[in-house]
This record gives structure tokens, sequence and C-alpha cells, in this order.
């Protein structure tokens, strides 16, 4: 069954804003056999919005809508579907009441052209927004469906997965097509194909997909050989011949971050983890707490961005940082080794290292990062070079540094 996005913002086409809202899309709808052969963006223009939906639903039995229903005189999507379906807008009193029980809840008016986000098309149904205030519309039209979506992607998801979902697959018989994911951190996305080519070749009934990140592999196996009663089985089969091959580098058998993979380890083994970050100026904290519950294992971290912060609250001796520099392994170590002992933390975990775009030199580049890790009795660091611009080399020593510490949870799991 064929299906079709259209993103609406003229942000999307001008700004520098990324659309990213289609691949979360294309992950849940695949797998319920859905093809996506087509996504389009387009402005915040009435016109171009209903030419474009008109092509998508000639050819596609889907069509999903993101942005455009908030309150302001640019957001169109709304108005512009009823019209070129032909449907009247209807406020809905429910819908008004939530808005305005919204706006007193954080001791807020709200203005005359929020109403509009409680109009909703005849026959629509309507799909509940608990994060924000436009909701969610699905339409049946002529034996096709139209689902029209918030923009930001922390409204959108949940709804998708809670509601959207629910409604398509009780609005048609869908064939859903096996899959399996494999994340992998600390090795290259051509390392990673070069290893599991021999065995993905082996199988063309499995459509193999290699998606790269900084510091992290993502790997997704969807059955593309139609019904066949064996397809979970060879699935899993590949999937476990790529696991062996990989080895350690495999995190996770699902859609998850390295931060949340580790949290499930330290949880585990009821373990806490501290953090000083020099170059990542706070980035693996960050990761670390984007996981909800990190508050049963995370102790906190330091930024130690200057090196009298290292010396004056991580302990850092000056002679060592004059010595071996404060990108070196005697650093890290020393700041991860500190950070542990200050925050009474199972696991120390530093970073320092050059991020760029300057301040590298010939024996240490741009991109040169030492990693260091401490636990009670044994201190180890790694000298490491990322290639990227400032964000990639940042974000790469984050999720690389996590994952040393979820390795060293790993084989703290096999001891026991």
């Amino acid at each position: 069954m064929r299906a079709e996005i259209i993103a609406v913002g003229s942000e999307l086409l001008s700004f520098g804003r990324v659309e990213s809202n289609s691949l979360f899309l294309a992950s849940r709808l695949i797998p319920l056999g859905f093809d996506l052969p087509r996504k389009s963006v387009v402005a915040d223009d009435p016109e171009v919005l209903t030419q474009t939906l008109d092509f998508a639903l000639q050819a596609s039995k889907l069509v999903l809508i993101t942005g455009g229903l908030g309150p302001t005189e640019d957001d169109v999507t709304r108005d512009a579907v009823a019209r070129h379906l032909g449907r009247k807008l209807r406020e809905d009193p429910e819908l008004l009441e939530r808005l305005n029980s919204r706006y007193r809840r954080f001791a807020q008016m709200m203005t005359d052209n929020n109403r509009r986000q409680a109009c909703v098309p005849e026959g629509a149904v309507v799909f509940p927004n608990p994060i924000g205030t436009a909701p969610g519309l699905g339409l049946e039209h002529e034996g096709r469906r139209i689902v029209l979506l918030p923009g930001p992607p922390r409204e959108l998801e949940p709804m998708v997965d809670r509601h959207v979902l629910p409604w398509l697959k009780h609005s048609w018989s869908l064939s859903p097509r096996p899959l399996r994911i494999v994340k992998v951190a600390g090795e290259a996305e051509s390392a990673v194909d070069h290893r599991i080519a021999p065995l993905t070749r082996r199988e063309r009934r499995v459509q193999t997909t290699i998606l790269s990140s900084p510091g992290i592999v993502s790997l997704y196996f969807l059955w593309s050989g139609g019904r066949d009663p064996e397809a979970e089985r060879i699935l899993d089969d590949l999937v476990e011949s790529v696991c062996r091959e990989l080895g350690d580098a495999v995190y996770s058998r699902q859609e998850e971050s390295p931060a949340a993979a580790l949290g499930k380890r330290l949880s585990r083994l009821g373990w806490s983890l501290a953090v000083a970050e020099s170059c990542t100026g706070g980035w693996i904290g960050k990761l670390v707490t984007d996981v909800a519950g990190s508050s049963n294992y995370f102790r906190g971290g330091i930024v130690s961005y200057s090196n009298e912060v290292k010396i004056r609250v991580l302990g850092v001796e000056r002679v060592v940082l004059e010595s071996e520099g404060a990108v070196s392994a005697a650093v890290a170590e020393a700041m991860a080794e500190n950070t542990r002992r200050l925050l009474e933390a199972d696991i120390g975990l530093s970073a320092t290292g050059v991020a760029g775009p300057s301040g590298g030199s010939e024996a240490k580049p741009v991109g040169t990062v030492f990693l260091g890790l401490a636990r009670e009795g044994r201190v180890a660091s790694q000298k490491l070079w990322f290639p990227g611009d400032r964000e990639a080399v940042r974000l790469r020593t984050a999720h690389v540094g996590l994952d040393w510490v979820r390795r060293e949870c790993d084989a703290a799991i096999r001891r026991h």
C-alpha cells in the first residue's frame, strides 16, 4: 500500500530547518507494509499545498501532512485541506474547552486566533495532543486516508504511536513486514558494511539499510520477500550472524541510544556514574539525562573546560597539566578518577580533546580525544581521533565514551 508525506513550512525551505518528521513516520509505516516512494516539502501556501495534496491522492492510499496546524496566519494546512475536500470547518466545543483549560493552567489568556485550533473539518477524527495545542486530524476521502499532524516532533511522535497507527490498523487490513534492528557504537559505517556484507548478500529477500550518525551505526533488516512462514526465522538467523560478527560493538537490538542502553546496564548492576567533561562541554551529561529515570544511576558531572577548573575543582595536578597538556592520557585519567571520588560514583568517565576548528597541532591534530575511565582500584584511558566538524567530534566523543562504560558493564555482567 502506497503512502506519501507532505511537510508544510516555509522555514523548511529557507531558514536552515531540517525536515525530520518523515524519517520517524517512515520508521513506523514501512514495517506496517506501506511503500513510501516520495515525500514533499512545501511552503505555507494554500494553493501549493492543495496542488501537492491532489497529486498525492491520485497515487496513494494514505497521505500524511505535517505542520501548519497552529494559530498564526501562516498556519494554512487545516483550512486548505478542508476547502480542497469540500468540508466545512466546525468549532469543536470540547477542543475549545481543552484549549481554554490549558491557557488557564499556565495563567495565560487565550487570544482569538487560538480558537482556530479548535476548528475541525466535517467528519474528521480528532487525535488528542496533550503536549501542545494543535490536535491531529484524520480524514477519509474516497477510500483514502489523510492525516494532519502537528509539526513539532515531540508532539507528532507520541500522537502517531498512540492514536494514528491504531486508527490506520483499524481502517485497513495491513500486511506488516518483519523488521529487525541492530545498533552499533564505536565503528565506522564503511567498516561495519565491509564486515556484514558477506552475510547480507546471502539473503536477497532481506532489505538491509545502514544509517550512520556520529559514533553510531544503525542497521535495519526488513523482510521484502513477500509472505513466507519462514520470514521471522530467516531474519533472526541473519541478525544472529551479524551480531556474532560485530561482537561487542553491538550495544542494542532495538531503537535506543547508547545512553539508554548504558542506563539499563547500570541499573542492572546497581552502579552509579559521574562524568568530567572538557571538549564535550556537557554533551555526555545531556545524553545521559535525556533518558527518563537516569537519576537512579547518574550522580552528576563537572564541565571543566578551563585548566583552572581542572585544577581547583577536579584536583588535577598543575605539574601534570603543564608537562602533559590538557589533552593527554594523564589528564583524562586524573579527571575520571577524581570526579568518581568527588561525586562518590562507581564509575567515572572523562573526555578531553581538540574539537576544532582551531587549536590542533602536529602532535595533537583537531579531532584528537582522550577518554578516561575509572573504577575503584583501576584507571584507564584511550587515545582516539575523530573526523568531522566541531559538533561531530563532540558528539562522537560523547557516544563512544558512554559506549566504553557500556562495555565495562557488559564485562561485569558476564563475570557474574
